[in-house]
């Protein structure tokens, strides 16, 4: 898994770095080997913005979502995610069963 965080009038901390893969670590069941991950956090007065853009094996999954707090932000978006790649991964154990 590569992970590249990149911040926008905002400096990327290692407690932050070490934050989102700690988080990640938790949808790893569904994340294969070689997926890239980019993290993208835009700051702006009290609004804190992340992106994050997951490419692997075909199929590439982005999120986006703001609030007060940059650690409820990144939990937020990683929930997206997260409930997007089960979606995914549901829709093709169905057409798996459908097709045997």
């Amino acid at each position: 898994m590569n992970l590249t965080v990149t911040g926008r009038n905002f400096e990327i901390t290692d407690a932050i770095k070490n934050f989102i893969k700690k988080r990640i670590g938790k949808t790893g069941d569904r994340l294969y080997d070689n997926a890239n991950i980019h993290f993208s956090f835009y700051v702006d007065k009290n609004r804190h913005t992340a992106e994050a853009t997951v490419k692997q094996k075909g199929l590439t999954t982005r999120a986006k979502d703001e609030t007060r707090n940059l650690y409820l932000t990144v939990d937020s978006v990683l929930g997206k995610v997260e409930k997007q790649l089960s979606k995914h991964k549901s829709r093709t154990q169905n057409v798996l069963t459908n097709k045997i």
